[in-house]
């Protein structure tokens, strides 16, 4: 965590692994972010195919007519714009508009309705929406996370490594961010991004194509993917590496950790394609409001690549100091000095 940069200079001295892109899915606000890809390379593989990896998650099912309402009022997606079909990242907040949980929603353009989380809050999840149910809505919702699996692949070639490990051919077009396709003949469904595009987006315009491949008690695709996971396995970084990697972040480590005293809004977490400040009332939607609307944000979270060691690599939770280097120059070099005073002064 560092204090944010004023809008004008927020990129800090990591040029190598930088890329602009465009802020999306705030409303009026726009702002040009920075958000931070390291180099993923599977040097062993010919195939072009960056990374093949098990999500670990939580799955809540929302059924019933107002299934799409009931949703849209307790997460900060514009989930009524997802009916027929689609995808949108989300969160779950508190009054204060401080982050609890990240999901991601999935329309699949049947009668229910999807929320992926983390592995391991299925039932805190479900308490959470069993608290805002009323005997008048016509939903139910169910933990639903032993039925169904999840696999991300990243990289370009995605869709062919895709229909060789399952066998069959794809849907076509293949999704882009944001889209949901429904395998033939199976409860599987391919979604276009993802948590990991939605964390990197800047990797879609390094030609980098990133897929979630969800089974709904799939066994066979779901062997042969594992199969495809495991051959990969000594060249690609698991999960956790993963997710840190492509700047998605974590509950427990990124925000809401036992015992920790920052409150952190989705914004801070650089998750602005998960709120939707104009989509009307909803838990912590004015907080986040003002937040969306201001200059700055007082903190922000940025990924950080070292040029060390590996038993020089900081242990986690201590205190990492930002200075400016010889080889940022610019702006980025004067960005980056800013921050190192500010979290200097804040540490």
């Amino acid at each position: 965590w560092v204090p944010a940069l004023p809008s004008r200079r927020r990129s800090l001295p990591c040029r190598a692994v930088a890329a602009k892109v465009a802020g999306k899915g705030c409303g009026r606000r726009s702002a040009s972010k920075t958000y931070m890809i390291s180099p993923l390379v599977l040097a062993a593989s010919a195939s072009g195919v960056l990374i093949f990896a098990q999500r670990p998650l939580s799955v809540l099912s929302f059924t019933g007519p107002d299934r799409h309402r009931f949703l849209h009022g307790l997460c900060t997606a514009d989930v009524n714009a997802l009916r027929g079909a689609g995808v949108a990242e989300s969160a779950v907040v508190d009054a204060a508009g401080n982050t609890q949980d990240l999901l991601t929603v999935l329309d699949g353009g049947g009668d229910e309705l999807l929320a992926l989380g983390e592995p391991g809050r299925g039932s805190e999840l479900h308490a959470f929406f069993d608290r805002y149910l009323f005997p008048a809505d016509a939903v139910s919702v169910a933990e639903a996370s032993g039925e169904y699996s999840c696999y991300e692949v990243v990289g370009e070639a995605a869709g062919s490594l895709l229909a060789d490990a399952l066998g069959s051919e794809l849907p076509h077009p293949l999704p882009a961010n944001g889209e949901v396709r429904r395998l033939d003949g199976s409860a599987a469904w391919l979604l276009g991004g993802g948590a990991l595009a939605a964390a990197a987006p800047a990797a879609a315009q390094e030609g980098e194509r990133s897929f979630s491949v969800l089974l709904k008690d799939e066994p066979r695709l779901a062997g042969s993917l594992a199969a495809a996971a495991r051959h990969l396995d000594a060249c690609s970084p698991p999960w956790e590496a993963l997710r840190v990697r492509r700047g998605l972040p974590r509950r427990g480590a990124e925000f809401a950790a036992a015992g920790a005293a920052l409150k952190v809004p989705p914004l801070w977490l650089g998750r602005w394609e998960a709120v939707a400040v104009d989509k009307g009332c909803y838990l912590g939607n004015e907080v986040l409001v003002r937040l969306s609307r201001a200059k700055r944000q007082r903190l922000e979270l940025y990924g950080v690549a070292l040029s060390c060691a590996p038993a020089e690599v900081p242990a986690a939770g201590a205190e990492v100091r930002l200075t400016t280097t010889a080889e940022a120059g610019g702006g980025a070099g004067e960005a980056g000095a800013e921050a190192g005073a500010e979290a200097a002064a804040e540490a």
